[in-house]
């Protein structure tokens, strides 16, 4: 892992988000992209996909299930993507 800090790609005053994990603030890129999949030739499914992307090591011990509070609403770790260079995308499912 990288031992690069990774606080300025994160800066919630810039373009981040502060979230809490556990008892500690974590500064990251809160997001809440559509997802859509198609079924057959004309059904399909919509919703939506919320990420936070922050420096994996400010969120330590993190894993499926854990809880993530961002703007008051808790949201449930549902993936853990590490992109080998010190960032890590959480996929988390809303309330």
């Amino acid at each position: 892992m990288f031992a690069e800090n990774l606080s300025a790609f994160f800066n919630p005053v810039l373009l981040g988000t502060a979230a809490t994990f556990g008892s500690a603030t974590v500064n990251g890129i809160f997001e809440a992209g559509f997802a859509a999949a198609q079924v057959g030739l004309d059904a399909g499914v919509e919703g939506a996909r919320y990420t936070f992307t922050c420096a994996q090591a400010d969120v330590p011990g993190v894993a499926h299930g854990s809880v993530l509070t961002i703007n008051g609403t808790g949201y449930l770790v549902r993936g853990i993507q590490p992109d080998g260079t010190g960032v890590v995308t959480l996929i988390l499912q809303e309330p």
